[in-house]
């Protein structure tokens, strides 16, 4: 599901990789974290400290794929969402994963 502040779900994301469908998941985590672990497939842009601190431009630097689908993801789901809502002022279709990777790891259990 969809959020009205366009958050999705991890029911719903995991779906619609199931369904092979074309998205591309950015990890807004410190690398380190990232390389711990990440949804599968994902790529990290180490934006945290950035969108942490408020800065506007903290997805600036990030090439995507024209026309996909974005969904951001951190821990917990703040970080994400300002990702996204950046990248949404971007042009982008741009989620956030609602509840971040603790959602993703609820959802699939600790092998995430």
């Amino acid at each position: 599901m969809v959020t009205q502040r366009n958050d999705i779900d991890a029911r719903a994301l995991q779906d619609m990789l199931q369904r092979g469908e074309r998205v591309t998941l950015v990890d807004v985590r410190k690398r380190e974290q990232h390389e711990e672990w990440s949804i599968p497939g994902s790529v990290n842009f180490d934006a945290y400290d950035a969108l942490h601190a408020g800065d506007e431009r903290a997805m600036e630097g990030l090439e995507l794929p024209e026309g996909e689908r974005v969904v951001t993801f951190c821990n917990r789901g703040a970080s994400g969402a300002v990702a996204a809502e950046q990248l949404r002022r971007r042009g982008y279709e741009a989620h956030s994963l609602e509840g971040g990777l603790e959602a993703w790891k609820s959802l699939r259990g600790a092998s995430a």
